[in-house]
């Protein structure tokens, strides 16, 4: 098989965006270089939800540009899972961090949902749930995504709560 540069297999051919499984692999390796040096750290899920229509994937690209456009640092990662929803990894940053790129992805999210019901007559919603912490040697990093995780599972109907943050001490 040839390798595509235009097709590569870390990343969502929809949107463009990394995979979910280069995205674990690079957060996990955040993970330690942050628990060595103390830092915060957060786990971002964006659960779209959108009427059915002819171009689901049209407004997906542009919500992955215009979340990729509100971060501000390029360490940071945002990929799509294949179940469908987006997740974001957000590094070396405080509460007060935290909220500031949250005030822009809801910028960018309301963007988006008037941008799909203006072009595309098409009802958008999307639910943010996060996870920040400081990594420590009694947190592993599979306990802080299966946290966020579990809160997609308890509240999948649940559109009315965009914004869910767990602080995990």
């Amino acid at each position: 098989m040839l390798y595509s540069w235009r097709k590569p297999s870390f990343m969502d051919q929809e949107t463009g965006v990394y995979n979910q499984a280069y995205f674990t692999e690079a957060f996990n390796r955040e993970w330690q270089k942050h628990l060595s040096q103390q830092k915060g750290l957060a786990l971002l899920y964006l659960c779209p939800n959108m009427d059915e229509t002819s171009n689901p994937n049209t407004v997906l690209k542009i919500l992955s540009i215009k979340l990729q456009n509100s971060f501000i640092r390029s360490n940071d990662l945002l990929a799509r899972s294949e179940k469908g929803y987006f997740t974001i990894g957000l590094f070396d940053l405080d509460t007060n961090g935290l909220q500031a790129v949250l005030k822009r992805i809801s910028i960018a999210i309301n963007e988006v949902k008037n941008d799909s019901q203006l072009r595309f007559n098409q009802r958008f919603e999307c639910r943010v749930i996060v996870g920040h912490c400081t990594p420590t040697t009694n947190k592993q990093s599979d306990g802080l995504i299966k946290k966020v995780e579990s809160e997609i599972n308890i509240n999948a109907t649940d559109v009315q709560e965009p914004e869910k943050i767990i602080y995990w001490k």
